[in-house]
């Protein structure tokens, strides 16, 4: 622990900002994998039990049970089903609008991460270049022989802060994969299981159409 503590003491000030931006990806990741975790679900079965009930004009019923589920699919069949409009073209509009409200939430922070991968480097680069004026400005100030050991150390210690950026920036560039992958598989599911609810409306609506049709004719 010492040891760390005397690496970290001596690559420099922008160590602290590194440290800083390490925890907040480690905070970032946990906290949008337990939302993530909490916004899934089986999507196909959330479907099924909403398509029986709207199948048996239960809607009412249909909303109350999509209600009962946490996470985007869930939020897209509760508006679709709650809202007035009955044509086609609004209702994709409505789980449009849903869907896009729920992939801000799902991926809130995200940016963030992505900007903790890409500026991690940078500190450290910044570090390295700072360490090296320093390890130079100490070499010309000795105005004769140059010590090998009193270059090669201001080196190393020089190289601390592209070593921890690097090793910052790689796992937050995976862990931020990882979560974008989630997000993806919402995406998609919202998309897919949307259009099938908005089919199955469409096609009762229109099956409720010709019932009523039969029934005034003579």
């Amino acid at each position: 622990m010492s040891e760390v503590m005397m690496w970290f003491e001596r690559g420099g000030i922008l160590m602290y900002p590194l440290l800083l931006s390490s925890i907040v990806a480690v905070w970032i990741f946990l906290e949008r994998l337990y939302h993530l975790k909490r916004a899934g679900g089986k999507a196909d079965a959330i479907y099924d039990a909403v398509k029986v009930l709207v199948l048996e004009g239960k809607r009412q019923a249909a909303i109350d049970r999509a209600r009962k589920h946490p996470g985007p699919v869930a939020a897209v069949f509760r508006a679709v089903l709650d809202t007035s409009f009955t044509e086609r073209s609004e209702l994709e509009e409505v789980a449009l609008i849903q869907g896009k409200k729920e992939l801000q939430r799902l991926s809130r922070r995200l940016p963030l991460l992505s900007l903790i991968v890409g500026i991690a480097p940078l500190l450290g680069l910044l570090g390295t270049v700072l360490g090296l004026v320093k390890a130079f400005q100490k070499v010309a100030a000795t105005q004769g022989t140059v010590n090998p050991s009193l270059l090669a150390g201001g080196i190393w210690e020089a190289l601390l802060t592209t070593v921890v950026g690097l090793v910052i920036a790689i796992p937050a560039a995976l862990l931020h994969y990882y979560l974008d992958q989630k997000v993806k598989t919402y995406v998609f599911q919202m998309n897919h299981y949307g259009a099938l609810l908005i089919q199955l409306l469409a096609a009762t609506d229109m099956e409720d159409v010709h019932a009523r049709h039969r029934l005034r004719s003579p």
